[in-house]
């Protein structure tokens, strides 16, 4: 019963000192929200980014065409010699006859007549075999392509070229990198922040720490409820930020319909993503409170 009693006279002491000192406590809370709510805008920035760059990256194709003469031995010790190399993930085949039948009925929904006009009159079908091949990152596409156009039998090669598909991989790992350090660096300034909140509590209540030590009070009994202040700055830090998260984003994503820009970008469904963000924010917002709290602890409270 001790131990319940002073536990919850801890946590009175510490929304005393909240109360004491609520200018800066509130301060404390609203750098805390505003942070940690950019947090959560930068990693479902990026996290978003990640997605769209996954989703570009496996559009990214090398069409290859052969040569009319290109024989079916050729074509299939080709296609053998393509699969052996290293960074190849898929390919696909598609022959002549395929490509011919699927442009016939293309222009059949459109216009039947001309179909049946270009099935009647074609004595020779004009297309080629061709193969779509996928490489296992987008950083080896340029590699695969020329290691393509050099294999007997291989007419035509079209994809993009490596600098073209690496920039857009590119720039977001830039950005990513940009937003994970300006992440980093307000999580550190809101420590400080707290640690200063708690710094003037601890000041305004010198004289009484002085005495409650003089008097025999325990370590625990004159630190414990400033770690209680942190902790509770600390939840209602994340209050804000946590609603940001999990509304603010279901809005976006009601509001654009899944999709930005291109039907190619589809956002991050917003479920259980969103869930999982609010509670490492919470988390976060708990820990970095303590860890202001415990460093002004340390740093003041123990050497009054």
């Amino acid at each position: 019963m001790k131990l319940i009693r002073q536990f919850f006279r801890y946590i009175r002491d510490g929304f005393k000192n909240i109360w004491n000192n609520l200018f800066m406590s509130l301060s404390s809370v609203i750098t805390l929200t505003l942070t940690l709510s950019l947090c959560s805008l930068f990693v479902l920035f990026a996290h978003n980014t990640s997605n769209f760059t996954e989703q570009v990256e496996s559009e990214i194709k090398i069409f290859v065409e052969f040569s009319k003469e290109a024989t079916q031995e050729q074509i299939a010790a080709a296609i053998d010699l393509m699969k052996s190399q290293e960074h190849v993930a898929d390919i696909i085949h598609t022959t002549k006859e395929e490509e011919y039948t699927d442009f016939i009925n293309r222009i059949g929904e459109d216009d039947p007549e001309l179909a049946t006009f270009f099935e009647n009159t074609s004595d020779e079908n004009p297309l080629r075999d061709s193969v779509v091949v996928a490489a296992d990152d987008v950083k080896n596409v340029d590699e695969v392509a020329k290691v393509v156009k050099e294999i007997d039998g291989v007419d035509y090669v079209d994809y993009g070229e490596e600098s073209s598909l690496a920039a857009f991989s590119n720039i977001t790992n830039i950005i990513r990198k940009s937003f994970s350090w300006i992440v980093v660096i307000l999580l550190i300034l809101a420590v400080f922040l707290i640690q200063n909140t708690i710094k003037l509590t601890i000041y305004a209540r010198k004289n009484e720490l002085k005495i409650m030590k003089l008097v025999g009070a325990s370590v625990s009994h004159v630190t414990v409820p400033f770690l209680i202040e942190g902790f509770i700055i600390g939840i209602l830090g994340a209050v804000g930020p946590i609603l940001f998260t999990i509304y603010g984003y279901q809005f976006l994503y009601e509001l654009f319909g899944g999709v930005l820009v291109i039907p190619m970008l589809q956002m991050t469904a917003p479920f259980p993503t969103v869930y999982e963000l609010g509670v490492l924010i919470g988390i976060l917002s708990i820990i970095v409170s303590l860890l202001g709290s415990f460093f002004a602890v340390i740093k003041y409270s123990l050497k009054i």
